[in-house]
Formats: C-alpha cells, sequence, structure tokens
C-alpha cells in the first residue's frame, strides 16, 4: 500500500494525476521551528516528523513539506490576514527560494530528497498584495501565496513548477524503482 502522509490538496491532486491509488493519513506534528536551526535541516527535520515511526514494513510511506526562504529565513504559512500582507510585503518585488522535501520511506529506510526553485515577484502596492489575499485565501501556503493562482504575485521561476506547488516531482520521479512497484498495482487494480 502507498500511503501519504500529507493532506495538501496540491500534492493530492499531483499523485492522483500520476495514476496512483493511495491513502492519506496525516501526522500531526509540532511544526515550530528551533532557535538558529538551518533551514535545510528543519526541512528534513519536518519530513522525518511528518514520516514517524514504520506501521508497517510492505508500505511505502511518502511525507513532504515546503518552505519559502527569504534571506536566510523561513516565511512560514501566514496565522492571519495581517501576518499575510506582511510576508507578501517582505517579499513583493523581490528574488526569494522555494525549497520542497520529501521522503520516501520504506521499513527503516529513508530516503529524504529536496529541490530548490528560484522565485521573483512583481513589485505590489499595498492594495494590490490585499486584493491577492482576499480572492486566492492562500493562508495554508507557505510564504502565502499559490504559483498556481491566476494573477498571484509571482513574476518569475527559475526551477520546477511543481516544487513551488509543494511537491519535488522530478526528485520523485528519479525514485522509480522505490515507487513503481505500487504505482504498477495501482494501475492493475483499477484495470
Amino acid at each position: 500500500m502507498f500511503i501519504l502522509k500529507s493532506t495538501s490538496p496540491r500534492r493530492i491532486q499531483l499523485l492522483t494525476d500520476l495514476g496512483f491509488l493511495f491513502q492519506v493519513k496525516p501526522s500531526n506534528i509540532d511544526e515550530s521551528q528551533k532557535k538558529d536551526e538551518p533551514v535545510l535541516q528543519y526541512l528534513e527535520r519536518m519530513v522525518h516528523s511528518k514520516l514517524g515511526i514504520d506501521e508497517d514494513p510492505n508500505n511505502l510511506y511518502l511525507a513532504a513539506d515546503t518552505i519559502v526562504v527569504f534571506e536566510k529565513e523561513i516565511l512560514h504559512k501566514p496565522v492571519d490576514l495581517e501576518d499575510s500582507v506582511r510576508i507578501l510585503k517582505t517579499l513583493s518585488g523581490k528574488k526569494h527560494s522555494v525549497f520542497s522535501g520529501a521522503g520516501l520511506q520504506k521499513g527503516s529506510k529513508v530516503d529524504f530528497f529536496y529541490e530548490e526553485t528560484g522565485i521573483e515577484f512583481k513589485d505590489w502596492n499595498e492594495v494590490e498584495i490585499r486584493d491577492y489575499i482576499l480572492r486566492c485565501q492562500p493562508f495554508d501556503k507557505a510564504g502565502s501565496y499559490g504559483i498556481q493562482d491566476t494573477n498571484g504575485p509571482v513574476a518569475t521561476k527559475l526551477g520546477s513548477y511543481t516544487n513551488v506547488m509543494g511537491f519535488p516531482l522530478r526528485s520523485f520521479l528519479a525514485r522509480s524503482s522505490a515507487w513503481l512497484p505500487y504505482w504498477e498495482g495501482s494501475i492493475m487494480r483499477r484495470g
């Protein structure tokens, strides 16, 4: 059985579009960042925490996390409207990085991987920022935005689109030896 340890609608849609049948069993974890914790160390810790302890060695577990990094600081999901405005004002007209990390776990073995995408924002004023927030409600997204949002804040990107959506798809696809048995099984069961 293939098990996704996330309720992210974007991750669920990406895996569904790839033809996987899977169960969603999220982990409720503390996502607080430790003092002076490096951004990639935080990302890997979140993925490992979401995977948790292996429940069944016959299952393949997938966990993922996405962070937005500006000037070596993580801009987490906004806590409310004003925090969303603050985050988007901080990024307006500037460049930042989006890191999505994931882990595949079978038995006690975990394969952690991540991708980085460079993003440059449009130079927006506060009226444009508030209009975007009211239209798109980006409160469940790291950095308070979605690359897929119509008339969103992203001006340019350098790297993977799906990585910014929350899943390092290229790196996942490169690990086909781990997930292919579960994908083929999904196709046969649909059959």
